[in-house]
């Protein structure tokens, strides 16, 4: 074999090493900023329905709608409630609960 052979063969292995780690971090990585977005916005609507809750007086059993918290929370540029940035739906729920992703389990819910 001839040492530019060898050394082709040795570059590409290196070049598949450096693949097999590199893509499963990166893609783990955008997954995991995608969960802490949903639990940000998360953390947004449950203060703004707080701040609804004790403005018009709600009790727990009351149960506002996304346009009854969104002059309370931060909206994106576009006047719109933040979404969730992985395709799910919140769901404001009753006031004294946390509001909750469509999406659900732990990456997606309220710690």
């Amino acid at each position: 074999m001839s040492r530019n052979l060898i050394r082709t063969i040795v570059a590409v292995l290196l070049l598949a090493a450096l693949v097999v780690v590199v893509v499963p971090n990166f893609i783990r990585a955008h997954t995991t900023s995608s969960q802490n977005a949903c639990i940000n916005n998360l953390r947004q609507l449950d203060g703004g329905k707080q701040q609804w809750a004790l403005e018009y007086r709600k009790t727990t059993n009351d149960i506002p709608t996304l346009d009854d918290i969104k002059p309370y929370i931060k909206l994106t540029s576009g006047g719109e409630i933040p979404h969730c940035p992985q395709g799910g739906i919140y769901i404001p729920g009753r006031v004294g609960e946390p509001p909750r992703c469509s999406i659900g389990g732990e990456q997606h819910t309220l710690p």
